[in-house]
C-alpha cells in the first residue's frame, strides 16, 4: 500500500515539473527594451555620418593603398606658405575738413526747479524691457559646422576657403597639416598659424598670446598621426588622450578634417586641438 502511495507522488511530481517545463513566459510589449536614442548634435554621431557619405560618394578608381605612412624621420614643422584667405579690408578715403561754424550764444534759461530723484510710485508699472546683458548669449559654432559651410556644396573644401579670421575667434588652437604626396610626408604649414595668432594678437594687443595648450613633441606626433590617418582614407576622424602637464594629466581632443582641392586626393588637414575639462 505505501509503495503505491510513494508511486503516485513520483508521478505527480514528474507530471508537475514537465507542465512547468512547457510554459512560456511573455513579456508585455510595453516593457520591451527600446532601443538607445542617439544623442543629437553628438560629434561621434556627425563625424560618423559625413564618414559613410564621403565613402559613398568616393571614385570607382580611388586607390585604396595608404599613401602616407610613419617614417621614422618625418619632419613635424615646417615653414610651408599657405596663405588662407582673409577678408578684405576696407580703406577710407580721405575726407577734406571743414571750416568750424560759428559758435552761436546761449540764452539762459530759468533755473529749473528741484525733482525728487525718486519717482512716485504708481500701480500696475511695467517692467522696464531687459538690457543686452540680460539676452541670451549666441552658441559659439563648431569646427564641423564651420567646414560644413566652407564647403560650398562640393565633395571636400579646400584648403584655400579657410578664414583665418574667423578661426583665430572661434578656434585659436587649429592647425593645419599639409600632405606631400610626392614625398609621402605630412608637414605642419607654420604659415597658417602664424596668420592665427597674428589675428588673435590684434584682439589683444596689449597681452601676448600663450595658448592654453602645450604643444609638446608628444601632442604634435599625435596630432600628425591622425592627420595621416585622415590623408589615407579621406574621411575625417576625432580621437582623445590624455598628456603629461605641470599639475596632472591634461585631456585633449583632436578633430581631423579632410581638405582636397581635386576634390579626390587629400592635400591638407584641418585640425582643432580641444582642451578638454
Amino acid at each position: 500500500m505505501r509503495e503505491t502511495i510513494d508511486d503516485n507522488n513520483e508521478l505527480e511530481t514528474g507530471l508537475n515539473a514537465a507542465s512547468l517545463s512547457r510554459i512560456k513566459l511573455r513579456r508585455p510589449k510595453d516593457t520591451a527594451d527600446p532601443q538607445r536614442k542617439v544623442k543629437s548634435g553628438d560629434i561621434t554621431d556627425r563625424l560618423q555620418a559625413l564618414a559613410e557619405e564621403l565613402e559613398a560618394s568616393k571614385p570607382a578608381n580611388k586607390a585604396s593603398e595608404p599613401v602616407f605612412e610613419k617614417a621614422a624621420a618625418e619632419t613635424t614643422s615646417v615653414n610651408v606658405k599657405t596663405k588662407a584667405k582673409a577678408p578684405e579690408k576696407q580703406v577710407k578715403k580721405p575726407s577734406t575738413a571743414k571750416k568750424p561754424a560759428p559758435a552761436t550764444k546761449k540764452e539762459s534759461s530759468p533755473t529749473p526747479k528741484s525733482v525728487s530723484a525718486v519717482p512716485p510710485r504708481r500701480s500696475n508699472w511695467a517692467r522696464p524691457a531687459a538690457s543686452s546683458g540680460w539676452q541670451k548669449k549666441a552658441a559659439t559654432p563648431d569646427i564641423l559646422s564651420y567646414w560644413m559651410e566652407i564647403r560650398e556644396g562640393n565633395r571636400y573644401p579646400t584648403w584655400q576657403n579657410l578664414d583665418t579670421t574667423k578661426i583665430g575667434k572661434h578656434w585659436p588652437n587649429c592647425t593645419l597639416v599639409y600632405c606631400d604626396r610626392a614625398a609621402g610626408r605630412l608637414q605642419l604649414a607654420n604659415g597658417f598659424t602664424q596668420e592665427v595668432r597674428q589675428v588673435i594678437q590684434e584682439g589683444s594687443p596689449d597681452q601676448a598670446y600663450t595658448s592654453d595648450i602645450d604643444f609638446s613633441p608628444m601632442v604634435v606626433d599625435w596630432v600628425l598621426s591622425l592627420a595621416r590617418d585622415v590623408a589615407n582614407t579621406g574621411k575625417p576622424t576625432h580621437g582623445t588622450e590624455y598628456f603629461p602637464s605641470t599639475s596632472d594629466e591634461v585631456p585633449l581632443r583632436v578633430i581631423a578634417l579632410p581638405l582636397s582641392e581635386n576634390q579626390v586626393d587629400i592635400d591638407h588637414v584641418l585640425c582643432y586641438v580641444q582642451k578638454l575639462g
